[in-house]
């Protein structure tokens, strides 16, 4: 099975083999593009003429597609991405340079037997989104109800990486306790599907139910950043912002938040995701739930969503609470302590998409230990500049969720 980095390294010795030009562009600015920069330094001696990311430009290095330097028409374009925003850049780049100049870094074409498999589990709604809005509360509370089935752990992040037959079918080991059963509705909660609306229509299929979870984008990110400065980064490279800033400051800190979230504060734009999967399903598959009104309104909410679901009124639970899971109050103390947590949340990655669970639970012993030493907690908000910041950002997006919605958010969330 290969990995991400293997697969875009096959794919830019592939490129260098038959073509000359080593002007490179990179987009946009992820996880992945961090794992190009360091093939194309430690490989082939090379750095990134500037990158591109409409979200997170600087002016200097990374610059928005309509606003790059007059030398990209000599460059190529290193993509990688998967899922839509893969396909929407691609599509986008094609009004400033020509197909050929365009190189996807992540294309398989063990993707398409996948998807034109006669052997896909059914699927009868997801939740693709969004990361720290209950998402995983929200699992084991639905998993409580013996109508609806979920993967014991979760997230299995099939469609969101490396999708081919090997990982096909750790995807199916997932579901195997389901199948044949024709009286239960099954389900995935996967958050980091939000960008793969198409993935998720090609595997899942037009009948799908699709829920997602929304909470206060600011509040949302700055929870994000701490999940972030625990150990569930997607991919480290050798100049990784999370490393550098733990340079710079030193430890976690809302000022170290303040400068982070100006890279990544597009993370929490809901509407802008939700209309990449509008594309594909109508807005009566679709239900929105904000955090918020959820916990103050458990019984109501959690009933709605079970008719939203199709579970029979005889069959639906009671919820008078709702679990409280993922929490996460604390962060790393050091550096240090930040890349042993990174290696040990990779290897789970790796062991979830292999459907080794045994030595999942191995593993997970060993990491509720290392955390014990590697963590402390924290509690600290954040500057209430960088919240208004962060909300004046967000407020048109709002308004289009809102619509979506058809209510609005405020008192909610402003």
């Amino acid at each position: 099975m290969m990995s991400e980095k293997e697969l875009i390294a096959k794919n830019i010795r592939n490129y260098f083999k038959n073509h000359e030009n080593k002007k490179i562009v990179i987009l946009p600015l992820r996880d992945l593009s961090g794992v190009v920069r360091d093939i194309l330094r430690e490989e082939y001696d090379l750095r990134e003429q500037f990158l591109v990311d409409n979200y997170a430009c600087d002016m200097e290095h990374i610059f928005p597609m309509d606003k790059m330097p007059d030398h990209y028409k000599e460059c190529v374009f290193f993509l990688a991405v998967f899922g839509t925003t893969g396909k929407v850049l691609k599509e986008k780049l094609s009004e400033y340079v020509s197909p050929d100049r365009i190189v996807d870094l992540l294309y398989d074409e063990e993707r398409e037997k996948v998807f034109q498999s006669d052997s896909k589990v059914h699927i009868d709604f997801a939740c693709p989104g969004f990361a720290k809005c209950g998402t995983t509360s929200l699992h084991y509370a639905l998993a409580q109800n013996p109508k609806i089935f979920l993967p014991e752990g979760k997230e299995t992040w099939f469609l969101r990486y490396n999708i081919n037959e090997d990982t096909h079918e750790s995807f199916k080991k997932h579901y195997e306790k389901a199948e044949g059963r024709k009286d239960i509705i099954r389900g995935m909660i996967e958050p980091s599907y939000r960008s793969q609306a198409d993935e998720v229509y090609r595997y899942c299929g037009k009948d799908l139910k699709l829920i997602f979870c929304v909470r206060n984008p600011a509040d949302v990110l700055y929870s994000y950043f701490k999940m972030t400065m625990r150990c569930d980064l997607g991919t480290f490279s050798s100049d990784s912002v999370e490393l550098t800033m733990m340079d710079e400051f030193g430890r976690v800190c809302p000022e170290m938040f303040d400068k982070w979230s100006q890279q990544y504060r597009y993370r929490e734009r809901y509407a802008h995701y939700i209309k990449a999967f509008l594309e594909f399903y109508p807005m009566e598959q679709i239900k929105i739930i904000a955090g918020e009104e959820l916990y103050a309104d458990v019984y109501n909410q959690m009933n709605d969503l079970q008719e939203f679901l199709g579970i029979a009124e005889k069959d639906r639970i009671a919820y008078r609470e709702f679990p409280r899971e993922n929490i996460g109050s604390q962060v790393v103390k050091d550096k240090a302590g930040l890349e042993i947590n990174h290696e040990l949340f990779q290897l789970n990655l790796k062991l979830t998409r292999a459907g080794d669970f045994q030595s999942l639970e191995l593993l997970n012993s060993l990491r509720d230990k290392t955390e014990k030493i590697t963590m402390a907690d924290y509690n600290a908000p954040m500057l209430d500049s960088t919240r208004q910041h962060l909300m004046e950002y967000y407020m048109d997006d709002i308004c289009e969720l809102e619509k979506m919605m058809g209510k609005s958010l405020k008192g909610v969330w402003y």
